[in-house]
């Protein structure tokens, strides 16, 4: 698959593309449980009677 005179170019970017993509997965996990927990507090404090 590789031809190895390239490789000490291609594996590295290939860790980089890992690395942010594992990060934006994980960031975008992380906002989701932020809206989520939001969104749960707004409807619970609304099916509250006044």
């Amino acid at each position: 698959m590789f031809d190895f005179k390239y490789a000490e170019f291609i594996i590295p970017a290939f860790v980089i593309t890992a690395v942010v993509f594992g990060g934006m997965i994980l960031l975008s996990v992380n906002h989701a449980r932020h809206w989520r927990r939001r969104y749960e507090e707004l409807t619970q404090s609304s099916k509250t009677p006044r």
